[in-house]
C-alpha cells in the first residue's frame, strides 16, 4: 500500500470511493482520482457491499456496470456527496472574507431602481464576490434551487423559503403635466371614472381596481382607459407621454415627482399600507456568508433610500 493510502482512504467514505469508481468505470481510474492504490479501492467498495449485504457492481475483465442496487446507492450518493461538499464549502468560507457568486433573481422595477443602484457599494465592499442577477416580473425559481436570494412583491407563500423584509413601496397615482393641462386632476377617486387611465394586465388579467381610502375605509375603484400593457415599463413610458393617468410604483417615479415631470394625484385617499418588498432564501441550518452579509447590507441600505 502506498504510504498515503490510509491517510487518504480514512479521509473520503466508502460512498465517495464507490462513487469515484462509478464515474471513473475503473477502479484504476478511481485509484488515480483517489491518489491510493487500485487494491484500496477494491477493498473499500467489497466491504461496502458486504456491509449492506448487496451486490453493487457487475465486474468482468472488461467492464464495470451497476447492478440495480448500485444504480439506486449511486443516485442517492451523488446527492448526498454534493450536500456534504456545498456544507464544506460553506463552512470554510466563515474562516475570512466571503467570496463566491451570489446568484439573485429579481421583479424588474425592484432590480432596476432599489437593487442594482446599491450594487457598486456592495461589491466595493466585498471584492471577492460576483453577482448574477435575474431580472424577471414572472415568479421564478420559488424554491430557489438555482438561486441564493429571491426578491419578491409582499410575502412569497413558498414553504421551503426564508423570509426578510428589506423595504416596501406604494403605487403612486400620477399623471404628465401635458394631461393634466387638457383634462385637469381629479380631486376625487371618482373623478378617475371621467379620466383616460392607464390600464395593465397580467397573465391575461386585467387589474383595473384602484385601491384608495375614503372617510376612512377601504375603497376599490374599477377605471377604464384606452390603453392596457403587459408590462411596467410600457406602463410607466405611456404615463409620462401624456397619455393618461396611471398607477406606478413609487421606485420608478420618485426622480420624476421630485423634477415635476409627473405630478402625484389624489393623495389624500392613498391606502396607508405599503407593499412590502421581501428577500427570501433557502432555508438551512447554514446560510453562506456571502447570503448572510448581502441580507444585512439590503435591510441597511434599502430602507434608507
Amino acid at each position: 500500500m502506498k504510504r498515503n493510502d490510509r491517510s487518504k482512504m480514512n479521509s473520503g467514505s466508502e460512498l465517495q470511493v464507490f462513487a469515484h469508481v462509478v464515474d471513473s468505470g475503473s477502479f484504476a481510474g478511481a485509484a488515480k482520482m483517489l491518489n491510493v492504490t487500485r487494491s484500496a479501492v477494491c477493498r473499500r467498495v467489497d466491504g461496502l457491499e458486504r456491509r449492506l449485504g448487496v451486490r453493487l457492481l457487475d465486474r468482468t475483465t472488461r467492464r464495470l456496470s451497476l447492478t440495480e442496487a448500485g444504480e439506486t446507492l449511486y443516485r442517492r450518493a451523488q446527492t448526498i456527496l454534493a450536500q456534504i461538499a456545498e456544507a464544506e464549502l460553506v463552512v470554510s468560507e466563515y474562516g475570512g472574507e466571503p467570496r463566491g457568486t451570489l446568484r439573485i433573481t429579481s421583479p424588474i422595477m425592484i432590480g432596476l431602481h432599489r437593487l442594482i443602484p446599491l450594487l457598486p457599494e456592495f461589491l466595493a465592499l466585498h471584492p471577492n464576490i460576483k453577482v448574477h442577477l435575474d431580472l424577471s416580473d414572472d415568479i421564478v425559481d420559488p424554491a430557489l434551487a438555482d438561486h441564493d436570494v429571491g426578491l419578491r412583491w409582499g410575502a412569497p407563500k413558498d414553504s421551503a423559503a426564508i423570509i426578510t423584509k428589506v423595504a416596501a413601496s406604494r403605487q403612486i397615482i400620477c399623471a404628465a403635466p401635458s394631461y393634466l393641462e387638457r383634462h385637469g386632476a381629479p380631486e376625487t377617486p371618482q373623478d378617475l371614472l371621467h379620466h383616460n387611465c392607464l390600464l395593465m394586465s397580467r397573465l391575461g388579467l386585467l387589474s383595473n381596481e384602484w385601491s384608495f381610502v375614503v372617510d376612512g375605509r377601504p375603497f376599490k375603484l374599477k377605471v377604464q382607459g384606452n390603453y392596457v400593457v403587459n408590462g411596467g415599463h410600457g406602463n410607466y413610458e405611456a404615463v409620462v407621454s401624456g397619455l393618461g393617468i396611471g398607477r406606478v410604483t413609487d421606485l420608478r417615479v420618485a426622480d420624476d415627482i421630485r423634477t415635476g415631470r409627473l405630478r402625484p394625484l389624489l393623495e389624500a385617499y392613498e391606502p396607508e399600507d405599503a407593499m412590502p418588498i421581501f428577500a427570501a432564501y433557502r432555508a438551512g441550518a447554514l446560510v453562506p456568508p456571502k447570503v448572510r452579509i448581502f441580507l444585512d447590507f439590503l435591510r441597511r441600505r434599502m430602507r434608507n433610500r
